[in-house]
């Protein structure tokens, strides 16, 4: 079976479609099947993808031609993993398709290996849900709860991949490399999954 893969960011020119493309020619190389599409949270309908991305996926071999698209329910029903280049659009994705909460990710957050960075995630995250809790039910919130989590923020890594939209051609190199290496990680992931 197919994985099928939505990558989303703003307006699905440029680090959505270079996450399209790339996957495509990676889970090929790799001989993995993967259905990959893209949409953008503020995207119009039929824009060309930017200049900049378009040239980095031909240089790497992508033949195929993207345009952008709006996030909608379809894509979303359509996925099996919503993969968002920053953390604010994996937000917008959960606000609008609350129904998704269970197979949207950043990017970078969803391909994360390291073993303490992700425990890390994993305590940030219960702490964070009690911290809530007792401040719901008007608990006091101790100095020590507060000094653990303001510790573990510390220990996260930022899982934004920066939008080199209207930048040079550097800076959608830098993006496109980030975006390369999380979508290796991911790859390897989704092999062992089989």
């Amino acid at each position: 079976m197919a994985h099928r893969i939505l990558f989303v960011c703003t307006g699905n020119t440029c680090r959505s479609p270079l996450a399209e493309g790339l996957l495509s020619l990676l889970a090929e190389q790799q001989g993995l099947s993967v259905e990959v599409k893209s949409a953008g949270v503020a995207a119009i309908e039929g824009c060309s993808m930017s200049a900049h991305s378009a040239s980095i996926l031909r240089e790497k071999g992508y033949k195929g031609s993207i345009t952008s698209k709006p996030l909608d329910g379809n894509l979303v029903g359509w996925a099996d993993l919503i993969l968002t280049m920053t953390v604010n659009h994996k937000r917008a994705v959960i606000q609008q398709f609350p129904d998704s909460v269970d197979k949207t990710y950043a990017l970078k957050e969803y391909a994360e290996n390291d073993s303490h960075i992700l425990e890390a995630v994993r305590e940030h995250e219960a702490l964070s849900a009690e911290l809530q809790l007792k401040q719901a039910l008007g608990r006091q919130i101790g100095t020590s709860e507060r000094a653990r989590l303001l510790e573990l923020v510390d220990r996260l890594p930022d899982y934004d991949i920066a939008d080199p939209f209207g930048g040079s051609r550097s800076s959608y190199e830098i993006s496109a490399a980030e975006i390369e290496r999380s979508l290796r990680k991911l790859l390897d992931r989704l092999s062992s999954q089989g």
